[in-house]
């Protein structure tokens, strides 16, 4: 995996226990938009969906980054999922812990594992993540 994607999976993970803030705010901006949306734009006043309802949830199905949080926040959640105790206790302690105040060494020692296997095991929920974004 290149250096890029996994910088960006680690962002993903990190910021996991705000997606769902994240997805209800981008809900709430797609439903009440500060400027009405025209997607009419020089057509006829009577070609688009008059439904407003049903333009709200077309926009909402088809707004790219809702996908991409929901996404975002169902890979975690498979690969979280799968995880035995102590690799949880490891995404927890080393990405969700703020302010971040342990070194791998404390990550390791609290986590139960050796410095390199705090690595190890890093590395492979990161690729978890990632092929279950379709980034590897």
């Amino acid at each position: 995996m290149d250096r890029a994607t996994k910088i960006y999976v680690e962002k993903q993970l990190e910021d996991y226990p705000k997606l769902d803030q994240y997805i209800t705010e981008r809900r709430l901006e797609l439903k009440y938009p500060s400027k009405p949306i025209d997607d009419n734009v020089g057509a006829p006043k009577g070609s688009g969906i008059s439904n407003p309802t049903e333009r709200m949830i077309i926009t909402i199905d088809s707004d790219k980054r809702l996908n991409q949080l929901e996404k975002t926040k169902e890979a975690i959640e498979k690969v979280l999922d799968n995880l035995d105790e102590n690799a949880t206790n490891l995404v927890e302690l080393k990405y969700w812990r703020k302010p971040q105040t342990l070194t791998w060494a404390g990550i390791a020692d609290r986590a139960n594992y050796s410095r390199r296997q705090c690595f190890n095991v890093r590395d492979a929920i990161i690729q978890s993540i990632a092929e279950e974004l379709g980034l590897g």
